[in-house]
């Protein structure tokens, strides 16, 4: 009895392997389909293919094999209509696992001509055709099913709708822009060789190697003015360090390293600045 839950090619690897006993099973991995032709009124079946061996695997060369593809209308016909359940999809290809689930089928999006469902109207309940493709290897023919669908509406799960605004990435100052913002994107590996920290300056929370040539170079090739320095008071909570950006969570993955500078509330600035950029 052939196994429907197989791939359609599968199926008809199934055929040949069946008559023709070998030591080596047809697979996807040796053996190749061509496009089935449709034979009329041929004993041998309705259905020509030509097979050929893969290139240096088990096989070589190729032969036409001749066989009855499976009509999907006396698959499926009968007193009853097969249907299935699942949720609302834009489109028939979209819905083949929970389709091919119900039935015990599994069609491709090589065998069926694809159905926009977004034409079917917004029923519970729409009536599908499954058209096979003429390339299927496996299927011919239509059907009709129906389709039970589930239409989950938004309103049963967003039930709270009245929001605060958005986080800002840092404290709102009056007049100070978002350092993090600011920098996070940015590549500054054009001004990195000004961008060294002292780890073990201001209480072990860093500061600038050279800070005036820092700020002269994010001001001439950034347009970022008077960056402050990282202050040095006993009471402060501020850090600077240098690190691979593996070891940053909120750090940009597109660079190797990130200067961070946290605690930022001066010169107009305000929050944590990413300094990114790259060794080589």
């Amino acid at each position: 009895m052939p196994h429907y839950i197989e791939t359609p090619e599968g199926l008809v690897r199934e055929l040949i392997t069946n008559a023709n006993p070998t030591a080596k099973p047809f697979t996807a991995e040796n053996l190749i389909f061509g496009k089935p032709s449709v034979l009329l009124n041929n004993p041998a079946g309705n259905t020509k293919v030509s097979v050929r061996g893969v290139d240096q695997v088990d096989y070589d060369g190729q032969v036409a094999i001749y066989y009855n593809r499976l009509d999907i209308g006396t698959l499926f016909n009968g007193s009853y209509r097969a249907e299935f359940t699942a949720l609302g999809k834009s489109n028939l290809y979209r819905l083949l696992p929970e389709l091919n689930s119900a039935l015990g089928t599994n069609f491709t999006e090589k065998d069926l001509v694809d159905v926009d469902l977004r034409t079917l109207g917004q029923g519970d309940q729409v009536t599908l055709e499954l058209r096979a493709k003429p390339g299927s290897v496996a299927f011919t023919g239509f059907t009709r099913i129906l389709f039970n669908r589930k239409i989950v509406m938004l309103s049963d799960f967003v039930t709270v709708r009245e929001f605060a605004e958005l986080l800002h990435p840092d404290p709102i100052l009056e007049g100070s822009a978002s350092a993090g913002l600011l920098t996070w994107g940015q590549d500054f590996t054009l001004v990195k060789q000004h961008m060294r920290v002292i780890p073990w300056w201001a209480n072990y929370r860093g500061q600038w190697y050279t800070l005036q040539a820092f700020q002269d170079a994010l001001a001439e090739f950034y347009g970022i003015e008077a960056w402050p320095q990282n202050p040095g008071g006993a009471t402060e909570t501020s850090r600077l360090y240098d690190l691979p950006t593996t070891q940053v969570p909120k750090a940009n993955p597109e660079f190797q390293r990130v200067v961070v500078q946290t605690g930022i509330r001066t010169n107009g600035y305000s929050g944590t600045a990413y300094f990114h950029y790259n060794t080589i």
